[in-house]
């Protein structure tokens, strides 16, 4: 199957605690920096990615249930699809019903489940390091500005970021 009619699919969340991973500090002085004391309520991200492009993208207060997906699949995903498309996710308990199977199904697409443990294989989860990278670096204290962080993190990904994700997950881009 060629690596264009691959569409990825998975969840992330995120919330107002997140914090860069690395600091810089003067020689002999310890980096310091503040951790909020409340990290507030999680957003959860859903999206789909293609070779070419982010297929669809959106955020949810809370955490994402099967219901929540489906909706997402039924109207974001589902309008953008083309006959012969494959979508892959991983085996997460949500992504499992039937109903998701079958409505992939009736627009002539296939649907495709990653081994248990495999991010790997999913170029997905670099666009998600990205994504929460770029989070980290705008320490938003606030939902406006995370949301705010979340769009402009989203416009930070390049079609050459996602085609290098691809090519790094083995499917071959040329």
């Amino acid at each position: 199957m060629e690596a264009s009619k691959l569409i990825f699919i998975d969840e992330s969340g995120v919330n107002l605690a997140l914090l860069r991973l690395y600091a810089r500090a003067l020689i002999g002085r310890r980096a310091r920096g503040r951790k909020p004391q409340k990290r507030g309520r999680n957003i959860s991200i859903i999206s789909a990615i293609s070779l070419e492009k982010v297929v669809a993208s959106v955020n949810i207060y809370g955490a994402v249930d099967a219901v929540t997906f489906e909706g997402f699949i039924l109207k974001e995903v589902l309008p953008k699809i083309k006959e012969g498309d494959c979508l892959i996710m991983d085996n997460a308990k949500i992504h499992l019903g039937e109903m998701v199977r079958e409505i992939i199904e009736q627009e002539k697409a296939r649907l495709i489940y990653l081994p248990p443990y495999s991010p790997e294989f999913s170029p997905i989860e670099n666009f998600w390091s990205k994504v929460k990278a770029t989070l980290r670096k705008l320490k938003a204290r606030t939902y406006k500005d995370l949301i705010e962080g979340i769009e402009l993190a989203m416009l930070e990904v390049t079609q050459k970021d996602i085609r290098n994700w691809f090519t790094h997950c083995c499917y071959c881009t040329s």
